[in-house]
């Protein structure tokens, strides 16, 4: 059980290891408004803003990368799954600064519509097993052609209580419609996240996740170190 608990310290070295051929660093922030109206329906109201670092530096606050709004629905249909749709979400996306051209780019809108199903499965005590799948219709303002794209993600998290958990998982996202060729791979996600419940209503989340991507306007790979803090603030909290 020993090593189960130092298995996010041994990913988070591993990742760190391999961030000598990272190109990039970002940084993303996210606040979440949550309202439990039963015990299975759950309304989100989420802020988020990604930034990276500019050219020649490692600054992971130097330029702006996105800016979002979404909002989910969440029911959850028993303990062990639960089914998400966004039904509107705004996005504006800066282009991932690489020269001196793309720190003047215009950033592109984009609204999306999303689906999820997820599936978590209590392996020993406290060590879960999460699989997710979602659907994301990508609508681009623009010369961008819109994008299906299907994501995945697996990873097992460990509760040590109710108020302190940990996990880690791989996210692969595919594009299914909108690109030709070697673009249907859209980016892969290597993660280790933390989440404290600070009180009954507000929940901290911290991450770091290694991505390996391929852009669309180019051939080569992108490897990027990212730095995730997030807020969840429950406006009511159902008592079970």
């Amino acid at each position: 059980m020993l090593v189960v608990k130092r298995l996010p310290i041994i990913f988070a070295s591993v990742f760190f290891l391999q961030t000598g051929e990272a190109q990039h660093n970002n940084s993303w922030f996210r606040g979440t408004v949550s309202l439990a109206a039963t015990t299975k329906w759950k309304v989100d109201a989420e802020l988020q803003h990604r930034r990276q670092s500019g050219i020649d530096n490692r600054n992971i606050i130097d330029e702006n990368l996105m800016y979002s709004f979404r909002s989910w629905i969440h029911y959850q249909h028993s303990k062990y799954l639960k089914f998400s749709i966004s039904p509107f979400a705004y996005y504006s996306n800066y282009r991932i600064i690489r020269n001196r051209y793309d720190e003047n780019a215009k950033p592109i809108e984009e609204i999306r519509f999303s689906a999820s199903a997820e599936f978590q499965h209590k392996l020993i005590r406290q060590l879960h097993f999460i699989d997710r799948l979602a659907v994301e219709n990508r609508m681009f303002t623009g010369a961008q052609p819109d994008a299906l794209r299907f994501r995945n993600r697996i990873g097992l998290r460990y509760d040590f209580n109710t108020k302190f958990k940990t996990g880690i998982y791989q996210e692969i996202f595919l594009n299914m419609t909108g690109v030709q060729g070697k673009h249907y791979f859209d980016h892969n996600r290597l993660a280790v996240q933390t989440e404290f419940q600070l009180s009954p209503r507000l929940k901290t989340e911290f991450a770091f996740i290694y991505i390996t991507r391929l852009p669309l306007n180019s051939d080569q790979k992108l490897y990027e170190n990212n730095l995730y803090l997030g807020f969840v603030w429950n406006l009511y909290t159902i008592k079970r």
